[in-house]
């Protein structure tokens, strides 16, 4: 299912003259930028890649070895949908294995509107889905002890992608297309009035700074985008993220072992993968953190949310050792007021998709299919389930 190709096909009913992009600039090499790049190689486009670190990198936001994909949660499955034909398909041009299935609960209490609300649009949309109450719960995970308020929606096509072989994947492709990627970091994007884009960068190799001009740029710098776009620093605000693993003596915590994602988010503000990336051990997130500048991230404290952690997989997965995390990670979420990420233009050759607020991981195909729609002027193009307006930064004016 590959709708990247039509973004060239010209719109006969626009009104508005379009451009003609030749070259394009992505400053970010994260999977939404590692995206967006690739969809513009797809389209024909010159492009250059931009990442500041030598990857492989753990600074970003991209990086460990997986992500949870859910359908349970948005109010279209249209970026969804796209986004899943698209992993399926990296994984059938490489051969190797990029999703796991494992089935996901997801917790509220009964009449919850927010659940029912979503498990509706799945059910309208064909997809399995069901309620379990608590008695359920721990009939079918035995592992697990949640109260007798607490049930869950179940979503079984959730699962595991794994993160470091995606963007690995969707880089090579990029760079098997004729894209280029540098290690630069850039100090500046300015726009030139009816000629394109000038970005100024500082090579990480040898640290000589250039400029390049370009028809278009895109800006998918995940918690430096308000750095390196200061009007946009204001609706941004990057937390840096615990991610936990915690010893399962007894394995029963694992994928091969029917374990699900845990999505608690909205009534503990954490959420779990079963063991599956090091085995025996289960990976326990806090949905939040301190909030933290990306160049000074290490010495942030983040004591307090550790000990929730603790505190969480002590009561509700007893088969966990919960004296201590066995390895502690971090990540970096860049978060905006309402949590919905901005993907829009912010001037006529300068595109931005940023603050996915820890949930960009498993829509990236379909937001790098809109960040190169609206680089190449054919946004008209994309699908109206792609709610677009939705993602506007007019929003917060």
């Amino acid at each position: 299912m590959d709708q990247s190709k039509s973004l060239m096909t010209p719109n006969k009913n626009s009104k508005r003259t379009k451009s003609v992009i030749r070259t394009a600039g992505v400053i970010g090499g994260g999977i939404i930028g590692a995206w967006t790049a690739l969809h513009l190689a797809e389209a024909g486009v010159k492009t250059t890649l931009f990442e500041q670190f030598p990857l492989p990198h753990t600074r970003g936001s991209s990086h460990g070895q997986s992500r949870a994909f859910r359908l349970l949660g948005d109010n279209e499955l249209d970026r969804l949908d796209y986004s899943f034909d698209r992993w399926r398909d990296l994984e059938d041009a490489t051969g190797e294995l990029l999703f796991v299935k494992t089935g996901l609960l997801n917790f509220g209490t009964a009449g919850d509107p927010y659940l029912k609300k979503h498990m509706d649009i799945l059910r309208a949309g064909g997809r399995p889905c069901e309620w379990l109450e608590s008695h359920e719960i721990a009939r079918r995970f035995p592992m697990m002890r949640y109260p007798e308020a607490w049930g869950a929606a179940w979503d079984p096509s959730g699962g595991i992608l794994l993160a470091h072989r995606c963007l690995t994947a969707v880089q090579r492709k990029f760079e098997s297309l004729g894209g280029s990627i540098v290690a630069a970091d850039v100090r500046s994007i300015r726009s030139i009035p009816g000629s394109g884009v000038r970005i100024e960068s500082r090579s990480s190799v040898n640290g000589v700074v250039g400029k390049i001009d370009l028809d278009t740029a895109v800006v998918c710098a995940g918690p430096w985008t308000g750095k390196l776009l200061p009007v946009l620093s204001e609706h941004l605000q990057p937390l840096l993220t615990p991610v936990t693993y915690w010893r399962d003596p007894e394995e029963t915590c694992s994928v091969a072992n029917g374990f699900p994602i845990l999505f608690n988010a909205r009534l503990t503000d954490m959420y779990g993968l079963p063991s599956f990336e090091y085995p025996g051990l289960v990976k326990v997130l806090y949905h939040g953190g301190p909030t933290t500048d990306p160049d000074h991230r290490d010495h942030a404290s983040l004591a307090p949310y550790i000990e929730l952690i603790r505190r969480y997989v002590a009561e509700y997965l007893p088969s966990l050792d919960s004296r201590q995390p066995a390895i502690l990670e971090t990540c970096m979420y860049t978060m905006t007021p309402d949590s919905e990420p901005i993907i829009d233009r912010l001037e006529p050759n300068l595109i931005v998709g940023c603050g996915f607020s820890g949930s960009g991981f498993k829509h990236s195909p379909a937001t790098g299919q809109m960040l190169a729609a609206f680089a190449l002027e054919r946004e008209d193009l994309l699908p109206l389930g792609y709610a677009t307006k939705r993602y506007q930064i007019s929003r917060f004016s």
